[in-house]
């Protein structure tokens, strides 16, 4: 016995789809935005980091669900195909340039955080807490985030290219 009854048979207009997935696309982005924008006041307000879990969770959680999900279906092989045929850098390339990125500002809020926080109004203990949280920082963050982007792209791109090729649609 099937259960068809649950599925619709109602045909929908394409436009329509590809507006709702823009807007849903919009939503998820404001909100990956505003819990960046609280977790990063409340950690400069609170000296605690307790406060923050909720929002880790969600930015976290989503970006996981998303990626996970993709490679499920063998989106992701596909889009960085189509990434690397449209650009001159290539989407290995593409994620590497992101985890220095992300290992720079996150070595750049920990030095910030480190100076406000602990520096006791004074401008000589703030540089010294600046540039020494900034400079271990730099030292553990950026090789801890360009190899594991670069070793998680090459895993979901290999797993996503063999969930393509099982794909029955796919052709």
């Amino acid at each position: 016995m099937s259960l068809n009854w649950l599925k619709k048979n109602s045909v929908e207009d394409e436009r329509i789809v590809n507006l709702k997935n823009k807007l849903y696309k919009e939503v998820y982005t404001l909100i990956m935005v505003i819990c960046s924008i609280s977790v990063i006041i409340k950690s400069f307000v609170l000296p605690r980091t307790e406060p923050v879990w909720l929002e880790m969770l969600i930015i976290l959680g989503g970006s996981l669900y998303f990626g996970i999900r993709s490679v499920a279906l063998g989106i992701y092989s596909d889009e960085v195909e189509v990434h690397d045929q449209r650009s001159k850098i290539s989407f290995s390339m593409r994620t590497a340039i992101w985890g220095l990125v992300i290992g720079v500002a996150l070595a750049l809020f920990f030095g910030i955080r480190s100076a406000v926080l602990f520096g006791n109004d004074n401008s000589a203990t703030e540089l010294k807490y600046f540039f020494s949280v900034f400079l271990v920082s730099l030292i553990i963050y950026i090789p801890l985030f360009v190899g594991g982007n670069w070793l998680i792209h090459y895993g979901a791109n290999k797993v996503s290219q063999k969930m393509s090729q099982n794909d029955p649609f796919d052709s």
